[in-house]
């Protein structure tokens, strides 16, 4: 990770970390980088994001380049429209499954990937040191009034929307879906496209209450559409009252989605039951012709889905941990498939990012073409996240706790110790047949952190 930069984008508790003066720099930084050129610029729905928004849009303008205002529009629809204008690069404000007070901002390059190291650090060279030239300085006193994007007639939502319809290519008359939007910025659109593609849409979470975005509900609280399945089925059968209406809808298929705050994440609930991200992940590549028989995974893959995929006469390649890892090698690669236990799952070549909305109808999709969802059997496995510093990582008694449980995990399972690149935590990862020694480890890591 960089100076600024985590494993997506620049993030912080804005005020703090992430201030109008940083967000400043940052597009000014991006015009000297990027040079002139339009930009696409969407955000979710925290309230701090339109001042944000309006900070980078002066840095940018500053800068010699043009921006254009998307509105509240999921991440993958940024990275779409970046892709299929002439714009030089696209941003989305946004703090993705992070709390409301946290916000952050996202890049993507002129074909709607996600930048590389090499791009972020010569981007964070030109925050630190442009902002202290004498050109951007009288520039940002001169700067009188507030320069704000403005709607673009062409780039907006639907363009994207029409794409996800004609990718999926799929009816999903037989289903009776239920969307979480997390009060986030798949609030928008989500509705629409899955009416477009015949299901019955129940949605819940989907007004415009940046406040409220991530607060016990979207991707990280799949429990909350799980609820909401078992409550209205469990009202159908107390009030004669809407068993009609019940009775009229009993041969769909009920499936809930839950996505993060800017729609680039989703969790599955099938079945009554909570999808876990590797067996999503196995059902997708069911449901897609995979190049090379190649699903692209992280390192925190449970083996399962490895050796599920390996019985199948295919295989999974690891990737560090971050959607952008998995995005490039699909790119360099030309795979097909690839997604993280978290709820990334990106197509290529149909879309350059992560699609929560997109993996959703290709899920559902599986079952009509496959039949019920495999779930596999996972080995035990648990991950932890902690408060730490970021320098315990060369502790050496950190490391020598790192060694030790290698070792003992060698043969029957994993250990994973990384920081967080959102967050300043250190995140353990234990995988083992054996769940008592899963949580051996994890104590004895927790009681080293909390020292």
């Amino acid at each position: 990770m960089g100076k600024y930069f985590g494993t997506d984008g620049i993030r912080g508790v804005f005020g703090k970390k992430l201030t109008g003066e940083m967000c400043y720099r940052v597009g000014f930084a991006l015009s000297k980088y990027f040079g002139v050129g339009q930009v696409c610029i969407g955000r979710d729905t925290r309230i701090s994001g339109e001042e944000i928004e309006r900070e980078l849009t002066r840095g940018l303008i500053n800068g010699g380049m043009t921006a254009v205002s998307l509105g509240v529009v999921p991440t993958p629809a940024v990275s779409f429209s970046t892709a299929n204008s002439d714009s030089v690069c696209g941003i989305m404000i946004t703090a993705s499954h992070n709390p409301p007070e946290h916000n952050g901002i996202k890049f993507f390059d002129e074909n709607g990937l996600k930048l590389n190291e090499e791009q972020e650090g010569s981007i964070e060279y030109y925050i630190d040191n442009q902002f202290e030239s004498e050109e951007l300085r009288v520039k940002n006193e001169n700067s009188k009034k507030d320069f704000l994007t403005t709607p673009h007639p062409t780039l907006h939502s639907s363009p994207y929307i029409d794409h996800i319809v004609k990718i999926a290519n799929v009816d999903l008359s037989g289903f009776e879906v239920f969307l979480d939007c997390g009060y986030g910025a798949t609030s928008t659109i989500a509705k629409e496209i899955f009416l477009r593609l015949g299901a019955k849409v129940n949605i819940e979470n989907y007004s415009l209450r940046g406040e409220k975005i991530n607060a016990g509900c979207g991707a990280l609280f799949p429990e909350y559409v799980q609820r909401t399945i078992s409550m209205q089925n469990a009202e159908c059968r107390m009030h004669n009252g809407c068993e009609s209406e019940r009775l009229m809808h009993s041969e769909l298929k009920q499936i809930g989605f839950s996505f993060d705050g800017d729609g680039d994440r989703l969790s599955v609930v099938y079945g009554g039951k909570i999808i876990d991200g590797d067996s999503v992940l196995y059902n997708l590549s069911r449901a897609i012709l995979l190049n090379d028989g190649v699903v692209v995974g992280t390192v925190l893959a449970n083996l399962s889905l490895e050796k599920r995929l390996e019985s199948e006469g295919k295989r999974l390649i690891r990737t560090p941990v971050g959607d952008k890892y998995i995005c490039d090698l699909l790119n360099k690669k030309n795979y097909s498939l690839g997604g993280e236990q978290s709820g990334h799952y990106i197509f290529h070549p149909q879309m350059p990012s992560g699609d929560g909305i997109l993996a959703a109808i290709m899920f559902a999709k599986g079952i009509i073409e496959n039949g019920e969802p495999i779930l596999l059997q996972l080995l035990p496995q648990k991950q932890i996240s902690l408060d730490a510093d970021r320098g315990i990582m060369f502790d050496k008694d950190m490391l020598a706790l790192i060694e030790k449980w290698e070792e003992k995990l060698k043969g029957s399972g994993r250990l994973i110790v990384r920081m967080s690149g959102t967050e300043d935590k250190i995140r353990i990862m234990v995988e083992c047949g054996d769940g008592e020694i899963v949580e051996e480890a994890l104590k004895e890591f927790e009681e080293f952190v909390g020292k």
